[in-house]
């Protein structure tokens, strides 16, 4: 009964390792507004922007077209894929020279040594020289031994140098910024929309969501994919305002080879695959320190990670290989199991 009541109150979208659930309202139910909703393909993934527009529809599109634009602005700033971006003439001087960047950008690398200082490495935006032998594609193959020990090398976030607004990283180095950027994106997109006077609103960047205010004066219902099911299987689902929830999973891109479950999230220590856990949800302030944490959680499992949660004031949930739950106290408290 309850599966069939959930089915009629809401209709469902994956977005990454959440599931949004938008509720439809009970009859007589006064509507304060309606929900502007605009999807767009951005950063190697789809967008997602909700507005309730109070009776402003025109103003409503017009702030979700500059927090597009402000989206857009960011990309073309931080994206490693972009070669005219700045950090992508970091890369290309790595060893010859430094680089002088924005000032943002500046600051993003400076917050993102110091997550790598707090995850104790799990997190290091030196990434790349992993992901240039992990490919999650139909030719996957699992590399060589050596060939994971020749790519450690080349990933280590204390080598990086600021000097003002210069950067520089020695050569056979690269920075990625993929696991902290479009996080910063999300709450700024969100800040983009609150300034305009929107501040009942979802930004969700492929699964990286802040929940801004309510949906028509309720807290925005978010539902938790399950790790070993089909994907929009919920685990669970909570009810949030003013927060950002972040799923981390191994079921997100992964190929078996021999009984094992190789997948994207790289313990940047080992070189492999972090297998203390199969899924992390995080309940954070913003979407930047989300999607930095739910990973550095995941690579350190349920005591390290656990306890790094706790030490970050953020709300875990945490799913081991055997399929235990690991709750903080107020993930805890707004989990409702399915």
């Amino acid at each position: 009964m309850r599966t069939a009541l959930f089915r009629t109150l809401a209709s469902l979208a994956l977005v990454g390792g959440l599931i949004a659930m938008r509720f439809v309202p009970a009859p007589g139910h006064v509507v304060p507004g309606q929900i502007l909703t605009v999807q767009r393909p951005l950063m190697g993934t789809v967008w997602n922007i909700e507005v309730v527009d109070h009776g402003r529809p025109d103003q409503a599109r017009a702030a979700v077209e500059k927090a597009y634009a402000e989206l857009e602005r960011l990309d073309a700033l931080m994206s490693e894929w972009k070669p005219e971006s700045p950090i992508s003439q970091v890369n290309a001087a790595a060893g010859k020279h430094s680089v002088e960047v924005p000032a943002e950008l500046r600051e993003m690398l400076e917050r993102s040594i110091r997550f790598s200082v707090a995850t104790a490495g799990t997190f290091d935006v030196t990434w790349r020289g992993m992901g240039n032998i992990w490919h999650f594609d139909d030719a996957f193959k699992v590399p060589t031994r050596a060939a994971v020990e020749a790519a450690k090398t080349k990933v280590n976030y204390r080598a990086i140098r600021i000097d003002g607004n210069r950067i520089f990283l020695p050569a056979g180095m690269s920075i990625g910024l993929g696991g902290i950027a479009k996080g910063y994106a999300v709450d700024r997109a969100a800040q983009v929309l609150a300034s305009a006077g929107f501040t009942d609103s979802v930004v969700d960047g492929g699964g990286d969501v802040m929940l801004s205010g309510t949906r028509l004066g309720q807290p925005w219902r978010i539902g938790i994919q399950d790790p070993r099911q089909p994907h929009g299987t919920i685990l669970g689902m909570v009810r949030l305002s003013n927060c950002a929830l972040v799923t981390s999973g191994d079921y997100e891109r992964f190929r078996i080879v021999d009984g094992v479950r190789y997948h994207h999230i790289i313990d940047p220590r080992t070189g492999y695959p972090a297998t203390a856990s199969i899924s992390v949800s995080i309940m954070s302030r913003t979407a930047e320190e989300g999607v930095v944490l739910a990973k550095g959680v995941f690579i350190l499992g349920p005591d390290r990670g656990m306890a790094l949660a706790r030490q970050q004031g953020i709300e875990a949930l945490l799913i081991d290989p055997q399929g235990k739950r690991y709750f903080t106290p107020g993930f805890a408290q707004k989990f409702e199991s399915q």
